[in-house]
């Protein structure tokens, strides 16, 4: 037999034998190299496959796409060398194009190229095939269809000659019921747990017992990729971007589309609703983070379910999220949802969904300062959910009414509408909703200048939120706490309160309450004759509420106006102009560790040289070392996705090793990592 021939040819020699693309034949490449290193002691092999050989001794190497730039951060064109991507687009634009020339104008388009091509190297290259042809900007806006797109040269193999074409050979190699949950794990955007699979992927053929032999069997054929999760959700299950257009364009092309896309949709509206209310309880940042993750699923629920027709299910979703998105900060994509769906309904008759839709439309009309509209969808829903007997419901709309005149400084109509919600709450037991309400009626009180029952309404609320464990309550009365502090003067208590909550916000990563008290900051920093760090604040807050595109009201600019007035005055108008500035250039993390630092001028990339490490003398004395290492970075500003470049790990791996550290240190901030790697004392929260 031939391979006795090779097992013979081969026995004394010391060499490395190279099998390539073994995916098609792996049973038999399995049963080769099974032989020869049985009768071959010195030899070692290295296979190329789609999946694993399985034969003993074997060491799996997963070869990761290439690294891409952050999408919630702009590139800068110097920075196009720093990530696998982006750097390969360019070799390869260039190769193909002599004229192609990468520039800040064209920087922005290749990051977001590489990232929705989720750095596959055959996909980017084949982009980059279509320099000269198309613009970058072009080729970016055509990724929607991108295995139209990209098409390769003819000097390729065929099944590489395309990212369709490769992705055809991958299939055509997997059994009916691995091709079945393919297809419809294509439902899925930004992936899946275990239980989230079997509810969309079991059916016909394929039993609910089956899904997890066959994820198993799709993650060893590389078809999708399995990642351990922080928290107890588990293993995550995704496709990269192309992969998962190509599972849906054959989902689409089979008979169940509709039923796996409407199972889909079930699993979310499900998941949704249980996180509602566990949005007003303990624990809730835990429920943030998992719709965080399922973002993107729940995106393409409501993009379905308003497409298809079913308003009842898109009403359903787009009222059970609002919470999150208002939670969250993203106030604009939640409302454009919100209204959306109600104009898709038209006329339709007064029902539950319909009545809290319409309420939290006008909700976030609110916080993007759209009062006129806000005060209709309020009243609207007011009367939606009086006309169906809903007296929470309709307690919840009134709030809105009287937040509505708040914000306008109509204080006599705010005060009275947030009275009688305060008097209903208690009516009905409702201690959550009541805290809540507290800090209302101090925002009432601060406006009317009197500071003395705005610092007693806030020491009753915000009793009564740690009482029911409110993280949200809690967040809300600290903040306007610290503001009828600076008023009155109390610039300690305001910077415990403030300290406080832009520790509690952070951790719950609730970046438009952050952005707020950032705001407060500043003008507690012009209150005490600080009026450089007033301006870096200011410009700080402002440079990230635009990026939230809320707005502050002109309540809020009536309270915090004249501290930044009185800093402003204190400095010519160029040194101003130049502080601000400074302060729009600090990222959202650089602006809370200046915020919660004592010094004049604060920037965490400072705080740390590369070559430090954690003294062993400290708390963090726990960690590992690649732990103390990640530690280092989170010291140095890096964000999560620059930890995994700087130390060539995932991003996901560098998620993990920051929540271990957190967790191990009992802190809640990554400001608190830097200041006790820098050797400070960390500053922990004010107990309750």
């Amino acid at each position: 037999m031939l391979i006795e021939v090779l097992v013979e040819a081969l026995h004394d020699k010391n060499m490395l034998m190279i099998l390539d693309n073994c995916e098609h034949l792996v049973e038999a490449t399995a049963h080769l190299a099974d032989a020869l290193l049985d009768g071959c002691p010195r030899l070692r092999i290295l296979a190329t496959s789609r999946e694993a050989l399985n034969v003993a001794g074997e060491t799996i190497w997963s070869v990761s796409p290439l690294s891409v730039p952050n999408p919630q951060r702009s590139l800068a064109f110097g920075e196009l060398e720093r990530y696998g991507a982006t750097r390969l687009f360019v070799e390869r634009a260039s190769e193909r194009e002599p004229r192609f020339s990468p520039g800040p104008a064209n920087a922005g388009g290749i990051a977001e190229i590489c990232r929705r091509l989720d750095g596959i190297p055959l996909a980017i290259e084949l982009a980059a095939a279509r320099v000269g042809v198309l613009s970058v900007r072009q080729i970016s806006e055509r990724l929607g269809d991108s295995l139209g797109l990209l098409t390769g040269g003819r000097t390729a193999e065929p099944r590489q000659q395309t990212l369709r074409a490769a992705l055809d050979w991958s299939y055509e190699l997997l059994v009916e019921s691995e091709r079945v949950l393919f297809r419809r794990l294509s439902a899925f955007v930004g992936g899946c747990t275990l239980e989230a699979a079997e509810v969309v992927g079991a059916g016909g053929e394929i039993e609910r017992s089956d899904v997890l032999d066959l994820l198993s069997r799709l993650a060893d054929k590389s078809l999708i990729v399995a990642a351990e999760t922080l928290g107890d959700t588990g293993v995550r299950y995704a496709m990269l971007e192309p992969i998962r257009q190509y599972a849906r364009g054959k989902l689409e092309d089979g008979g169940d589309a509709e039923v796996v896309r409407g199972r889909h949709a079930a699993f979310c509206l499900a998941l949704a609703e249980a996180a509602e209310p566990a949005l007003q309880r303990a624990h809730q940042g835990d429920w943030l983070e998992r719709l965080e993750t399922e973002h993107g699923n729940l995106r393409g629920a409501l993009s379905w379910t308003s497409e298809s027709g079913e308003t009842e299910l898109a009403l359903r979703l787009a009222g059970a999220m609002s919470a999150f998105w208002y939670r969250r900060g993203d106030v604009h994509e939640g409302r454009w949802w919100l209204e959306a769906v109600l104009n898709a309904e038209g006329d339709a008759p007064s029902t539950p969904s319909r009545a809290k839709a319409v309420a939290w439309a006008g909700w976030l009309a609110r916080v993007q300062g759209d009062y006129e509209r806000s005060e209709a969808r309020g009243e609207e829903a007011l009367t939606l959910f009086r006309s169906l007997g809903d007296e929470r419901g309709a307690t919840e709309a009134l709030y809105n009414v009287g937040m509505t005149a708040l914000f306008w400084m109509n204080f006599e109509r705010a005060s009275a509408a947030l009275e009688e919600v305060a008097a209903s709450q208690r009516a009905s037991g409702d201690e959550v909703g009541l805290g809540r309400t507290f800090h209302a009626l101090v925002s009432v009180a601060d406006g009317q200048r009197d500071y003395e029952r705005a610092i007693a309404l806030h020491e009753e609320g915000l009793r009564l939120a740690r009482k029911t464990q409110d993280d949200y309550g809690i967040l809300f009365l600290l903040f306007t706490g610290a503001s009828a502090c600076v008023g009155h003067g109390d610039h300690q208590r305001a910077r415990t309160l403030l300290r406080e909550g832009l520790e509690l916000s952070q951790r719950l990563q609730m970046s438009r309450l952050t952005v707020y008290q950032l705001h407060v900051a500043a003008a507690l920093a012009g209150s005490q004759e600080q009026p450089r760090r007033a301006a870096r604040l200011w410009g700080a807050a402002e440079a990230s509420r635009e990026a939230l595109r809320v707005v502050l009201s002109p309540f809020q600019r009536y309270i915090y106006g004249p501290h930044i007035a009185t800093a402003r005055a204190q400095l010519s108008e160029e040194a101003w102009e130049a502080s601000l500035i400074e302060g729009r250039a600090m990222s959202l993390e650089e602006a809370v560790g200046y915020a919660l630092s004592e010094k004049e001028f604060f920037r965490p990339t400072e705080t740390i040289t590369r070559e430090q490490r954690v003294p062993r003398s400290t708390p963090l004395s726990v960690l590992t070392r690649r732990e103390e290492e990640v530690a280092v970075l989170v010291a140095r500003g890096f964000t999560n996705h620059q930890i995994a470049t700087e130390l060539s790990i995932s991003e996901h791996t560098a998620t993990t090793h920051v929540a271990r550290i957190l967790k191990k240190s009992g802190f809640h901030s990554r400001a608190q990592i830097a200041s006790l790697v820098s050797g400070q004392q960390p500053q922990r929260p004010i107990p309750g």
